[in-house]
């Protein structure tokens, strides 16, 4: 028998040629590990990443799970330490174009775009194909990369990096990600349920804790209270994602009477989703003023006291009692919706034929038109301006992309003489975009937001918007009921109005759906009370806005389907579930004259005591309203021999220490506040009311003319 004798070179080559990863293949791991394999080291990790490392190497055939393993060694767990000069905000995951230490290297706009430019890079060096079709090459260093020169991960090691060990430290990290996952299930629990509370009104609140536990959960633990008559606090040691202690307090500041609501506790979605809901019951009585044994110690007034009870209509011109302007003929009406910025309305409009389009410019407090807006350099086509919004100051408007291959297009103007500047231009939108269109933040840094109804799924799409450019790649949220199932709110079209809040939940509004909240990842958290509407869900804009100590918020509603259209008043302070109708404004439209259109627009405008209320429904009218609630200012007697006075256009107390001084107008609101005196100086000439708290906790108060 012979023998063969291999070297043992040659049988370690071999090995590895046999035992290389490639770079090209399938994803192994989910989401889910990646993203609580990264948060075990770096809390703040962003799930988006992981989510987009997953999503955008499925369309190359590239295993995204492993290159994040990369760059957790490039940017050291996503932290950046170690003198790196790259910052989050680069969005450079893998230190391209970083050749040197304190290098900046690329930057990216959004976190698909730096992981896609990631993606990219390697892909080149793992083959010679073209990159897939229909994906726009991002990578600024595809061109240098020698192609296919690197198939596997081991191969990296001095090219990708001068370390030949590179791709062995990647695939360790993979290694030990794959052995990592959570041997226990999610879980989010609460030490209480059920909280009752009762007190006098305007006595401090007392707060009751309650000890929230996250475990194993994939997604930020958010904490909102369903009703303004009950206040929720974190505590300084709060985690997103394992909890903490909340304190829970009845709201002293509101009328006497019984309240109810819920905190709601969740984390994730659909499936995912863990929540809880800590019922709230309350109860305020009388005041704290004391007995008759007591000296009266005047509160600080609050702005306003009560809710509305006085309604005046400033004007209207409405197809159901046949008034018009020039610039509003319900007969005719091609109006979309409207904007308000510094007391003018501009209101999107567009000739009968669909070739122009105009936004015109409405003294908000006459309805008088005063101009429009220069439309030079838009382009002419089917819906060219469709819907408008205020942008932090900056008046944005969007034309109507009616397929999925017209092109979204979104304008700004700097002033009302300005021409406009191109936002946006994409036709990375879904199949219609355009009908209606809201923001956040500002031109600098903000988001404008579109939604579409693709097959009855409700979907929310953002655009990033960054130096007067948004990005043309937007995050696209699914709106789903608390099961997890598609949630259909705009009927057949993309009918839906979305508005954000501040802590990443937003209102979304649909034509065939009543107003509802839902969680940053599109979960619904709660709706609105169908018979705050008349039980009739085809209004399409909600504006929910806070009114003192109160939640208010104005609503369209209908008599029958889309007609005849008025305005509601709503009061939302116990509640979304519980919330009652304040006033009903009379119908605009005219029986039998529907709102095709199936958009309309609500505004809100506090002033002290008062809410102006703008109210638009194409075919059927536009009007203003205001509803005044009573005066907040009660009777002050002093009960010191300390005096209050201003001199030389400051506000100080004599004859005593103050702690601090508070400045109201007759209506109740709170001008200024300051902890000893009050530079009087900027403060417009009137009569108000000074409230001193003094270094004994005793209270002095005084009203003040200042000319």
């Amino acid at each position: 028998m012979k023998r063969f004798f291999i070297s043992t070179f040659l049988l370690n080559l071999f090995v590895a040629m046999f035992a290389a990863t490639p770079i090209l293949g399938t994803n192994e791991a989910t989401v889910d590990q990646l993203y609580n394999f990264v948060r075990a080291q770096n809390s703040s990790f962003d799930r988006e990443i992981a989510e987009q490392f997953i999503a955008v190497s499925a369309k190359y055939g590239l295993r995204g799970d492993i290159a994040l393993c990369q760059s957790i060694v490039e940017t050291g767990w996503f932290k950046y330490t170690g003198g790196t000069a790259v910052t989050p905000d680069d969005h450079n995951y893998c230190g391209l174009g970083v050749t040197q230490l304190g290098q900046k290297g690329c930057q990216f706009s959004t976190v698909k775009e730096g992981v896609t430019a990631q993606i990219q890079h390697l892909y080149a060096y793992a083959c010679t194909k073209a990159i897939p079709a229909g994906e726009t090459l991002i990578d600024p260093r595809f061109k240098y990369v020698t192609r296919g020169c690197a198939p596997n991960w081991e191969d990296l090691g001095g090219k990708w990096a001068s370390a030949t060990t590179y791709g062995s430290k990647i695939l360790n990290l993979y290694t030990q990600m794959m052995g990592s996952a959570p041997t226990t299930t999610p879980s989010l629990t609460a030490s209480k349920t059920s909280l009752t509370f009762s007190a006098a009104c305007g006595s401090t609140p007392r707060g009751t804790s309650v000890t929230i536990t996250g475990q194993n959960l994939s997604d930020i633990i958010y904490v909102n209270s369903s009703s303004a008559a009950f206040k929720v606090t974190k505590s300084s040691t709060w985690n997103d994602y394992t909890g903490g202690t909340i304190s829970v307090s009845l709201n002293t500041a509101l009328a006497a009477g019984s309240y109810s609501g819920y905190i709601a506790v969740q984390s994730g979605s659909g499936t995912n989703m863990k929540r809880i809901e800590i019922n709230c019951t309350g109860t305020l009585t009388g005041d704290n003023t004391g007995g008759s044994d007591t000296p009266s110690t005047p509160s600080t007034p609050s702005t306003p006291s009560a809710v509305p009870n006085s309604f005046t209509t400033d004007w209207c011109y409405s197809a159901a009692n046949g008034t018009s302007t020039s610039w509003m003929n319900p007969s005719n009406d091609m109006t979309r919706n409207m904007a308000l910025k510094d007391n003018k309305l501009y209101v999107v409009q567009r000739d009968t034929d669909n070739g122009c389009g105009y936004i015109r410019i409405v003294n908000a407090m006459t309805g008088a038109m005063t101009g429009s807006l220069n439309t030079t350099g838009i382009a002419k086509e089917l819906y060219m301006l469709s819907s408008v919004a205020n942008m932090g100051g900056t008046i944005v408007a969007c034309n109507l992309a009616t397929s999925a291959t017209g092109a979204l297009r979104v304008y700004s103007w700097s002033s009302d003489t300005a021409t406009p500047s191109l936002v946006l231009e994409t036709t990375n939108h879904g199949v219609r975009s355009g009908d209606l269109m809201s923001a956040s933040g500002t031109l600098a840094n903000g988001k404008l937001y579109f939604a579409s109804n693709t097959g009855y799924e409700g979907q929310v799409i953002i655009y990033t918007v960054t130096n007067g450019v948004a990005s043309p790649s937007p995050k696209v949220i699914i709106l789903k009921d608390a099961n997890g199932n598609a949630y259909n709110i705009g009927g057949g079209f993309a009918i839906i109005e979305i508005k954000a809040n501040n802590d990443g939940t937003f209102w979304a509004t649909g034509k065939n759906g009543y107003p509802a909240l839902f969680s940053s990842t599109g979960t619904l958290i709660r709706q609105l009370a169908p018979a705050a509407l008349d039980n009739n869900m085809y209004g399409s804009c909600y504006t929910p806005f806070s009114f003192g100590q109160f939640s208010l918020a104005a609503a369209v509603s209908y008599t029958t389907t889309i007609q005849q259209g008025y305005l509601n008043l709503i009061n939302t302070t116990a509640g979304e579930a519980s919330a009652t109708k304040i006033k009903s404004f009379p119908v605009l439209g005219s029986s039998g004259v529907s709102n095709s259109t199936f958009i309309s627009t609500a505004l809100a405008q506090v002033e002290n005591n008062k809410v102006h209320l703008w109210v638009l429904i194409p075919k059927q009218g536009v009007a203003k309203y205001t509803a005044t609630a009573p005066s907040g200012i009660d009777d002050i007697v002093a009960n010191n021999d300390a005096s209050i006075v201003m001199s030389n256009g400051v506000i100080a107390v004599e004859g005593a220490q103050a702690a601090n001084i508070t400045l109201v107008a007759m209506t109740g609101a709170v001008v200024a506040q300051a902890n000893e005196q009050i530079d009087a100086t900027a403060i417009n000439p009137g009569i108000y009311v000074a409230v001193a708290t003094l270094a004994d906790g005793s209270r002095i108060t005084t009203k003040l003319a200042i000319r």
